[in-house]
């Protein structure tokens, strides 16, 4: 009974066929476009980007194309556009500072030298664990060769070494400090102690 109803329903609703139907949209998509383009004849190429244009436009198309070809685009700063206006401004670095950080001389690497001691690192290791595995003690194995590094600078004060941003950074902190410069009366007192 129940399909009965619902077949005399459908017969009072008229639906079009469908291969009737139109498609909704009758322009290709970008998609169909790009795969395969329609060559016209009556359009002309232009030398710097290659898109096409009537013959009476591309003059006026190619001398703006020449000139905004040569241009260099700026990069869009997204941060500074979404914080200008706001309180966060004042907090936002601006772009010279970070162009002049980027444009400082690295020194180059040695990496020749520290590839080497990271292997005898290795190797010194493997000596250590090898030797401890026998049974022998740790003390018994002479000390690994401390590692020098050339890249780092010496502080005058204490004798420690630091890379150059931290050694900028700790040296003028450590020559104010008391305890790194001699007591004046000390070395008086060893020697006339001495004697």
């Amino acid at each position: 009974m129940q399909s009965g109803k619902a077949a005399s329903a459908k017969k009072g609703v008229p639906q079009p066929p469908q291969s009737a139907r139109a498609p909704c949209n009758t322009r290709p998509s970008a998609k169909q476009s790009a795969k395969s383009p329609v060559a016209r004849d009556d359009l002309n190429e232009c030398r710097y980007c290659n898109r096409r244009f009537a013959a009476d436009r591309l003059e006026v198309h190619e001398s703006i194309c020449c000139k905004s070809a040569k241009k260099k685009r700026k990069t869009y700063d997204a941060t500074k556009h979404r914080v200008e206006g706001t309180e966060l401004e004042q907090y936002v670095r601006r772009g010279k500072n970070l162009s002049s950080k980027s444009s400082k001389q690295v020194p180059k690497k040695d990496w020749r030298r520290t590839h080497e001691e990271f292997i005898n690192a290795i190797r010194a290791a493997k000596q250590a664990q090898a030797h401890v595995a026998k049974g022998g003690k740790l003390t018994d194995l002479p000390p690994p060769p401390p590692s020098s590094n050339p890249d780092y600078v010496q502080c005058p004060h204490c004798g420690r070494k630091f890379n150059e941003a931290a050694a900028e950074r700790h040296i003028p902190k450590c020559a104010s400090y008391v305890f790194n410069k001699p007591k004046p009366g000390a070395q008086k007192g060893k020697a006339s102690g001495k004697k």
